[in-house]
């Protein structure tokens, strides 16, 4: 009884959100959330990234620089966006410009293995320049091997699969814990969930 209510506990002690699910019912037995912020945060260690490069296009020699700023991801309903501000400048003649980055973030829970995994997909802009009324394309940069998210999160999956009841005659009743897992985006914040369900193993 004591492993049973204990089990009981962990679950009531992730489920503080009613959130929206895609599953058959309202709400997940357990959950757990990941902030926007708590994203934000990591990235924001990362900070301000700056490279430059040398070119030749045509016998048309230069050298730019891109700086990228303020990376950020954004959750919506039903949607993860990564989005950056990035100058790009032209030592000569002396030009520069902003442009946003944008990119997909894809978010997925390893049931099996009890992770969440939030990886920056592709994230590209295109570096070009107006010269003498011709725009010079000098290629794209991505910046998804930059900003990533370098770790997971654990799930809200139980560690017990099965529990026991002690019986007043003595036996022990055998409950199974079946897990299935509920993945949420919602306003800022990534909602991860468990829909538990019991059944007997004694067959009754």
């Amino acid at each position: 009884m004591r492993r049973l209510i204990f089990i009981l506990s962990f679950f009531i002690s992730f489920s503080f959100l009613n959130v929206f699910s895609f599953a058959d019912f309202s709400e997940p037995d357990a959950s757990i959330v990941i902030s926007q912020n708590t994203l934000n945060k990591f990235l924001n260690v990362i900070g301000e990234v700056e490279k430059s490069d040398k070119f030749n296009i045509s016998g048309v020699k230069g050298e730019y620089t891109w700086i990228v700023r303020n990376p950020r991801i954004i959750l919506r309903k039903d949607k993860a966006r990564f989005q950056a501000d990035v100058t790009v400048s032209l030592k000569m003649p002396p030009l520069s410009y902003s442009t946003p980055a944008y990119g997909e973030v894809s978010i997925k829970y390893d049931h099996e293995n009890n992770k969440i995994n939030i990886k920056v997909e592709k994230v590209a802009f295109e570096v070009a320049f107006n010269i003498l009324g011709k725009k010079i394309a000098l290629g794209e940069v991505d910046l998804s091997k930059i900003y990533q998210i370098a770790f997971t999160f654990p799930g809200p999956k139980p560690f017990e699969s099965f529990t026991e009841v002690s019986m007043p005659d003595g036996s022990k009743k055998k409950i199974r814990i079946d897990t299935i897992p509920v993945l949420m985006l919602d306003e800022g914040k990534i909602i991860v969930g468990t829909q538990v369900n019991y059944s007997s193993l004694n067959g009754r």
